[in-house]
């Protein structure tokens, strides 16, 4: 009886133990995943021209309409000069000179005031006016991809 006992507990501590190992080598995959990830964006990010990045200042707005180029507004799409128009950028966050992380890529579609014509502003668009103020206004790297 003992060992019968005995025999049912070993494989108790057994099984117990396969699934704590199951559940760690899962958690050691998501790392390796998200360690992947760093090490992708960090490549990305040392790929980036620097000579081709524009220094300027991004804000947020919200309106509901219709952009310059005459597409509705719509998340994925920023406004500044009309040299870049129907061009893809990139935004990254400005990190003392190097670009940080990213923050988006956007389709010029659109224009505003003055600052954003002259190229010293790109205005992002948002859905809502709160994403607008909890972007605020920042400095960012823009990299003009096509």
């Amino acid at each position: 009886m003992k060992t019968l006992l005995l025999l049912l507990g070993f494989t108790i501590c057994g099984l117990l133990l396969m699934d704590t190992i199951t559940a760690l080598a899962s958690d050691l995959a998501d790392l390796r995943e998200e360690m992947n990830d760093i090490h992708s964006t960090e490549a990305e990010q040392a790929k980036v021209d620097r000579s081709a990045l524009h220094s300027m200042i991004a804000t947020a707005y919200c309106l509901d309409g219709t952009t310059a180029t005459g597409t509705h507004t719509r998340r994925g799409i920023a406004a500044s000069k009309r040299e870049w128009f129907g061009k893809t950028v990139r935004v990254y966050w400005n990190d003392c000179g190097s670009p940080g992380a990213l923050v988006g890529e956007y389709v010029v579609e659109d224009t505003g005031g003055r600052a954003i014509r002259n190229g010293s502003v790109i205005d992002i668009w948002m859905p809502t006016a709160d994403e607008c103020f909890q972007f605020g206004r920042r400095l960012v790297l823009v990299e003009v991809v096509d």
